[in-house]
């Protein structure tokens, strides 16, 4: 069939046609591949897979969506409240940061699927969430988390970001079990200084090192999956070498009875501390300056 198009309407008829085009590929993502919007807003906006309940139950590369790197919103510094810089478990890979100002931040926050072998899931209300990587035991359910936190995602911590008076960095490591890239966050405070290794216990560049080097706490990955070649006690040496003063492990079976991935109950995790460092017991640890050397076996919060 042949369409007449008078002279008139050729302007027209273009115009149509290049905006119909750039709105098809704005909103079909390539093919295999989930879209990542410019600004992060909400959690489920960013990453439709981060309702885990879809997800795999066993993590693999192929399940790792596409991240273009884009700029984080700001969130603006609080009124300085003055409170200490306090760090809760919630379990698995997932921590509970409270900051000075009120800033308050959540690590790998695991979906409500994972409640039996770590407690409930988390639905604090935050500032932001900072995820290590893609897995769906390191990702919220999609409407876990109300009001709009920020989000740290992999991929996307090109440049430092500030929320409240934090100032988040990201760098680049490798999942232990060799499943795809992983992102060590690195969270300053002042003079205050905290690392979450995600999954991994690999610090590939000298710029990893130099932002773990001399941290006030590691967030340590303590599991069992993927550790074929390197052990706990060798990690943890490995980090105290590192001049790291406060080590808090992550990634372990937090019930005896329901043992995740191989990985070991905190019994085991123990064990491998190396001799020397002073075992402390509590359910909320404060991060200061005059911290000593000493690792931290932290509660789960009671919820």
């Amino acid at each position: 069939m042949k369409v007449r198009i008078n002279s008139k309407g050729v302007a027209s008829m273009l115009a149509v046609v290049l905006c119909t085009a750039l709105l098809g590929a704005c909103s079909k993502p390539d093919e295999g591949k989930e879209a990542a919007t410019e600004k992060p807003t909400a959690v489920a906006s960013v990453l439709p897979s981060l309702d885990s309940s879809k997800a795999s139950e066993s993590p693999s590369p192929s399940s790792t969506p596409s991240a273009t790197p884009s700029p984080a919103r700001t969130i603006p510094a609080k009124p300085v409240e003055n409170g200490p810089l306090t760090i809760q478990y919630v379990g698995n890979s997932c921590f509970y940061l409270t900051f000075p100002d009120g800033t308050t931040l959540i690590t790998d926050p695991y979906p409500h699927k994972y409640d039996s072998p770590f407690g409930p899931a988390p639905e604090m209300d935050v500032d932001a969430i900072s995820i290590s990587h893609y897995h769906p035991d390191h990702m919220p359910d999609a409407d876990q988390f109300k009001g709009n936190p920020m989000q740290l995602l992999p991929g996307q911590m090109k440049q430092p970001v500030q929320v409240g008076g934090v100032e988040v960095t990201g760098y680049n490591s490798k999942h232990v079990a060799h499943a795809g890239d992983n992102e060590i966050f690195v969270f300053r405070y002042g003079d205050l200084k905290i690392a979450h290794m995600g999954e991994t216990d690999k610090i590939e560049t000298p710029e990893a090192i130099a932002a773990v080097k001399d941290a006030d706490v590691v967030l340590a990955y303590a599991g069992g999956y993927g550790s074929d070649t390197v052990k706990n006690a060798v990690r943890f040496k490995a980090l105290y070498d590192l001049g790291v003063k406060v080590l808090i492990p992550q990634h372990f079976s937090n019930d005896p009875k329901n043992i995740f991935y191989d990985g070991p109950t905190i019994d085991q995790v123990l064990a491998d501390v190396p001799k020397g460092v002073n075992i402390v017991k509590t359910d909320k640890f404060v991060v200061t300056k005059e911290t000593e050397k000493q690792f931290i076996q932290l509660d789960p919060i009671k919820r």
